[in-house]
């Protein structure tokens, strides 16, 4: 009985610390000025975050104002994999958070400027007209807001899944 506590206590704390960290990783992208928040999405755990900064000349001067935050969900977060400071970060870009190991089912970029998708269709969700497109296995869905745009990737999910995220993403990010 007192194994079963042990392994709640720390399976609780386990999680209590994945999402302190999330928080942080939310914070350095507040702190960046970014006007966008981490989706929490029904169903899927964040595995993966990292921040790209704006590009920057020999110098250290900052060239432009493009910004990405990059972020992978799974259905089934495993053990964090261990990165040594080489990975964590460098001039161009710093993970926040993870990676945690995964089967990766979404991948979500945020850019702070305008993308498109080549070969896509138009559809429109909620009023907002979204760009899709599939590769293979992969589904692509990109939403161009006032304050830049958000790519979605998704691996292997129905059209009801994919739809019903999409949606939600749009809202939130409005």
């Amino acid at each position: 009985m007192l194994f079963l506590v042990a392994i709640l206590l720390a399976t609780g704390c386990q999680s209590n610390n994945s999402n302190n960290e999330l928080d942080e990783a939310q914070k350095k992208i507040d702190k960046s000025n970014l006007a966008f928040e981490i989706p929490k999405l029904d169903g899927y755990e964040v595995s993966y975050v990292h921040h790209v900064f704006p590009p920057q000349d020999k110098q250290g001067n900052v060239l432009g104002n493009k910004q990405e935050v990059f972020i992978t969900y799974t259905d089934n977060k495993g053990k964090l994999n261990k990165l040594t400071n080489e990975q964590k970060g460098n001039d161009e870009r710093e993970i926040l958070y993870g990676p945690y190991q995964g089967d990766t089912k979404i991948e979500l970029t945020y850019s702070t400027i305008q993308s498109n998708l080549e070969k896509s269709e138009m559809v429109e969700m909620d009023g907002e007209k979204v760009q899709r497109v599939k590769i293979g296995e992969h589904t692509f869905f990109l939403f161009n807001g006032d304050k830049g745009s958000i790519t979605m990737n998704y691996s292997n999910l129905d059209e009801a899944t994919m739809t019903s995220i999409t949606q939600q993403v749009i809202k939130e990010s409005k």
